[in-house]
């Protein structure tokens, strides 16, 4: 049993090593387009709705900047208005992590056409395991980023709220607005790139588990004859 299983990982580990399959190097190289497309288009949006501006307020997060409509006047509206419930101010100075977003994105763009280039198994299983962890490690920062608006609120504010947590996605009643929020096209071109990561990587594991047991197989009866 020992000498099976031994054998069965010796040729796994062997399976790391090997190049990738011909036909996955151009596929990987093409993901870097939307890598490279998620980074300048929007990320996230938000819409308000309010009786008292009938044409509502609505900005964008890009990877390195935040885009409000209405030649960028709405965000400064929703900032005057986030000032009387004493939420900090929505800007690139608050929202520090767009200052690194767009090099992570860049990082990760060199990463796919390195491991398409020269990688093998191995390569792209850690290429598999860091693009996730960065497109995790991205949206449990917004996430956080939004409660910490939502409840660090200043005890001076003229509107007493009490904490709350902002629209993600979906709809939220927040006093007399309505607000929205959905991810756009960058969120969508990003996913795509980590699903093709993962598929590839995935099909190559898979592929490498059936060639490992037939390789064991045949050492295990060539040990025995």
């Amino acid at each position: 049993m020992l000498a099976r299983l031994k054998l069965a990982l010796d040729g796994f580990y062997e399976f790391l090593q090997r190049p990738l399959f011909l036909w996955s190097r151009p596929v990987l190289a093409l993901l870097v387009i939307p890598i490279i497309l998620a980074t300048f288009k929007p990320l996230w949006h938000f819409d308000f709705e309010a009786p008292q501006y009938p044409k509502g307020l609505s900005f964008e997060v890009f990877s390195y900047k935040l885009e409000s409509g209405h030649d960028g006047n709405d965000l400064r509206e929703i900032n005057i208005l986030n000032h009387y419930i004493g939420m900090k101010k929505l800007d690139h100075v608050e929202l520090d992590d767009l200052d690194w977003m767009p090099f992570g994105f860049g990082i990760v763009a060199i990463l796919l056409l390195r491991v398409a280039a020269i990688g093998n198994v191995r390569a792209l299983v850690d290429l598999c395991v860091i693009i996730f962890y960065f497109g995790a490690f991205s949206a449990g920062r917004f996430v956080y980023k939004l409660w910490s608006y939502g409840h660090h609120l200043a005890p001076d504010a003229p509107v007493k709220v009490e904490p709350f947590m902002p629209v993600i996605m979906g709809v939220k009643k927040i006093g007399n607005f309505t607000t929205y929020g959905r991810p756009v096209a960058g969120t969508y071109f990003f996913t795509a790139a980590v699903l093709g990561v993962v598929a590839l990587t995935l099909v190559h594991l898979i592929v490498g588990r059936i060639q490992t047991r037939r390789e064991a197989a045949r050492r295990e009866k060539a040990a025995t004859a």
